[in-house]
């Protein structure tokens, strides 16, 4: 479980935030995403959606939105589940959907990508 504090919920985003890390870039996040968490698993890749640098895809359903916001002081990476399909999103989101969604497939995606912030040194504090 992530130890950091990284909130988050059903109507909120996750954040970690780290000291000014300035390295941590789309690319090199999305490289960690990619050798750490995504294995074979997941797709990864850059959006240009709003609120969003990268998106972790398990399926048109079921994904994770990364934002990199880079501040004066700190970095925080914030994430929150969404669905990676535009089409799905725009037909297939209603409440029920979303509850269903959220129980079966996001939480334990969230959690697992948590997991994997913790034990990678270059998401420490």
């Amino acid at each position: 479980m992530a130890t950091n504090g990284d909130g988050g919920g059903f109507w909120s985003r996750s954040k970690r935030v780290l000291p000014k890390r300035p390295e941590l870039t789309v690319d090199t996040v999305k490289r960690a995403i990619e050798q750490g968490f995504a294995a074979g698993k997941y797709e990864v890749y850059p959006t240009k959606l709003v609120g969003a640098d990268l998106v972790i895809k398990k399926s048109g359903w079921s994904g994770i939105a990364v934002k990199i916001k880079q501040d004066n002081d700190k970095t925080t990476l914030l994430y929150n589940p969404m669905s990676p399909s535009a089409g799905v999103r725009m037909l297939g989101m209603g409440l029920i959907p979303l509850l269903i969604i959220y129980h079966k497939s996001w939480k334990h995606m969230i959690r697992e990508f948590q997991e994997f912030l913790d034990r990678t040194p270059m998401f420490q504090k």
